[in-house]
């Protein structure tokens, strides 16, 4: 006769349960995190949309809308100057990603970015004065607590 063995757990199957556990917990709040931070899209958009739209959420309801307006009213004016400080901060990605690291390739990469951004903020500066002074004092303080607390690596007041 043939004797059975009464079913018992070992420390390798609660080991296994407990990882399986876990990894299904951790795959979870991954997957949380991204579909709250919109599935992927904030990184398709570019540091400039991802800090208008901050700036916007930051602001109340009305002068989140006023501050909208120009800034699109004005896409056009400096849209061209957006791209161009893209693709310069891309080249400077690759340039120092680059194997063989080249120096010189470095240097004139960081030369064009510092330029393009010149040139952008030339061409977007008037844009973002007229769209600050379409926010109340009350906004444009909560904006400065917000980009201040985001710099310190806080939370706004």
């Amino acid at each position: 006769m043939e004797a059975t063995r009464p079913a018992r757990w070992n420390w390798s199957r609660i080991a296994l349960a407990a990882s399986l556990l876990v990894n299904l917990f951790l795959v979870a709040l991954i997957g949380g995190h991204w579909l709250r931070s919109g599935g992927g899209a904030a990184d398709s958009q570019t540091p400039l949309a991802r800090a208008l739209a901050r700036a916007e959420a930051t602001l109340p309801p009305r002068d989140a809308a006023a501050f909208g307006a120009v800034i699109r009213r004005d896409a056009p004016r400096y849209e061209a100057a957006a791209l161009r400080l893209r693709e310069a901060r891309r080249e400077l990605g690759l340039q120092i990603a680059a194997e063989p690291f080249n120096q010189d390739g470095v240097r004139q990469a960081l030369a064009t970015w510092r330029t393009t951004w010149n040139s952008f903020f030339d061409d977007f500066s008037g844009t973002l004065v007229e769209a600050l002074a379409q926010v109340s004092p009350q906004g444009r303080r909560k904006l400065v607590a917000e980009r201040q607390a985001a710099r310190d690596g806080l939370s706004p007041p």
